[in-house]
Parts: structure tokens; sequence; C-alpha cells
């Protein structure tokens, strides 16, 4: 019995072994999807058939996001669920900065100290290291942001409320030259 055993888990492990990892991004993208890839930061996810990143225009892209200075380059939406396209994430782009300055931004959005960082998680997606940072909100609802540097910058994407769901595959596709 004690040999059975052994032999599944170690059948079990060669299986896991085998599972066909994503090599390149070509790999990565789902069927009928696409690929998109920001030269300027040198970021790449794979995009599923419905879901679109809106590259912003030139003119629109200095905004001011918890107080920082930032490049609001672009918003990933969800363009079939509902009648409009449903924003899933925006990313935004600012000049390299800590975990704790960004945290300190994020609480200091916020009135009568209602906005708190309640943890920040050390992850690697395809060798991207970064943080996600669980924040609550005026709404009372948390909320999520990841940060990661590319280039020269360090780049947040802040992830709307409630869709984790359909955000987190495509976060999973990331990569950065």
């Amino acid at each position: 019995m004690k040999k059975l055993l052994i032999a599944a888990a170690l059948l079990a492990l060669v299986g896991f072994g085998c599972a066909k990892v994503p090599t390149a991004m070509s790999d990565a993208i789902p069927e009928g999807g696409k690929a998109y890839e920001n030269a300027q930061y040198g970021i790449s996810l794979a995009l599923p058939k419905d879901v679109e990143m809106r590259q912003r225009e030139d003119a629109v892209r200095t905004a001011k996001y918890l107080g920082l200075d930032v490049d609001f380059f672009a918003s990933l939406r969800d363009t079939v669920r509902e009648e409009k396209a449903v924003n899933l994430a925006f990313f935004y782009a600012v000049s390299k900065m800590s975990t704790d300055e960004f945290a300190k931004a994020l609480e200091a959005s916020g009135t009568n100290g209602a906005v708190k960082v309640k943890s920040t998680e050390d992850l690697t997606i395809n060798g991207v290291a970064m943080k996600r940072i669980t924040s609550t909100t005026e709404m009372g609802e948390d909320k999520v942001h990841y940060l990661f540097d590319a280039k020269d910058s360090t780049i947040i994407v802040s992830e709307f409320i409630g869709e984790n769901e359909e955000f987190e595959p495509i976060l999973g596709t990331i990569s950065v030259k």
C-alpha cells in the first residue's frame, strides 16, 4: 500500500512538471485574443477576445492619481459584458517610487483616515517582481493595486473593485522587457 501511494505521488509530480507553461507571448494569447504591447514601458499582456487595452491619447495622459503626478497611459476594458465597455483596470506610470511612498499617497487620498493599507504582498508573475497592495476605501470595500518597475518608471495598476476574477488571469500573462 505504501509503495502504491509513493508511486501515485511520483506520477502526480511528473505529470505536474509536464504541464505546458507559455514560453512566449504568443503561447499565452487565448483563442481569438490578441497581444497588447507598450513599447514606452516595455509591458506586454495577452488579452482575451472581448477585452481591449485602450491607449490614452497624449493630450490627456498627464494626470493626478492619489495626489501623484502620473502618466495615465492605458485602460483595460471588457467590451461586451454590458451595454458600454466596463473598466477592469487603469495603468499609470510614475517616477520610480517605493511601496511606502505609494502607501502614504494612498492613505492621504482618503478623508478622515478612511483609506488604510490592509496588506502588502510580494508577487512574481512571469519573472516580474511586483507588490500587491490591498487597501480599504471610503465606500467600505477593498481595493487592489499592483506596483512594479518597468524601464525608468514604477507602473501602478489600479484594479477596479469587483473585477478581480476577470482581471487576474490577464495580469497572469504580463511580461516586462
